[in-house]
């Protein structure tokens, strides 16, 4: 008999659904529902300071245009998923939906960043990102060298580093599938989920959401990335034989049914 509750990942591309679909399952008291990269919006979890400390950081890095820059905050704020998802566990929920997971979408969303970390990368692209977080205020990046020192004291012994960190994750990319998901594993401390369930979307649909919010997109919100994301998470997922995935088409359904259809998969 099961004692802990079933961890769900909740994927999909950009303008899929998933932050709506969230929001929705929250309200649901026997399912807790979590960000995988901002723990401050996690009601009663740990780490929220930090969290908007790294939030503000990765702001900096969509301002600025660094990519490489943005993977390292990105690869700080899913380093926190592990603490938060064990602090998560021991409570009474029948399932943890998490949006997005920090293995899987690395996975999907790596590839992009290291051709875009190519671009940018020159002699001196070191002191060009030291001068860039020179910037910064500084309680964010000194909250974010504060976390980096913590990890490293984490099985392996590895100390991240803010401005190199971004080439570091690009490289990992030349190891095989295998050795990266258990690299990644090991750097994030977490395991696969259990169940992860894909919302799968028309890829012009979900352009003409990211056009419709008032946010500012994030640099991987473009249409022409989009295909791409979808096909990274296909091809991502192939990597966990362990995880039980399911897809629901949403196009053009109701929020709320949907919100009711994965409900349903992450208690089964």
């Amino acid at each position: 008999m099961r004692t802990e509750p079933v961890r769900v990942a909740l994927l999909g591309i950009d303008g899929s659904g998933k932050s709506t679909c969230a929001r929705l399952l929250a309200r649901n008291a026997p399912v807790v529902v979590l960000s995988c990269l901002r723990p401050h919006e996690n009601p009663g979890g740990p780490l929220r300071e930090l969290s908007r400390h790294l939030d503000t950081l990765s702001a900096g890095a969509d301002r600025l245009g660094s990519p490489d820059l943005k993977l390292a905050v990105l690869y700080l704020q899913m380093c926190t998923y592990g603490v938060v998802e064990r602090f998560f566990v021991r409570g009474p929920a029948a399932a943890i939906i998490t949006e997005r997971h920090p293995l899987i979408d690395t996975l999907t969303y790596l590839p992009l960043y290291r051709s875009a970390i190519d671009r940018v990368t020159v002699p001196g692209r070191g002191a060009v990102l030291r001068d860039q977080l020179a910037k910064e205020p500084a309680a964010a990046v000194q909250a974010a060298r504060a976390w980096c020192a913590a990890l490293s004291r984490r099985p392996g012994g590895r100390t991240p580093r803010l401005d190199t960190l971004g080439a570091e994750l690009a490289g990992l990319l030349t190891l095989p599938p295998e050795a990266l998901v258990a690299e990644l594993s090991a750097r994030f401390a977490v395991s696969p989920p259990d169940v992860a369930i894909l919302l799968d979307i028309d890829v012009a649909e979900a352009a003409r959401r990211v056009r419709a919010r008032e946010r500012h997109p994030e640099p991987h919100e473009r249409p022409d990335l989009l295909p791409l994301i979808r096909d990274g998470y296909e091809e991502s997922l192939k990597a966990f034989s362990s995880v039980r995935v399911h897809r629901i088409q949403v196009d053009d359904r109701p929020a709320q049914d949907i919100a009711t259809q994965v409900a349903q998969l992450a208690t089964l």
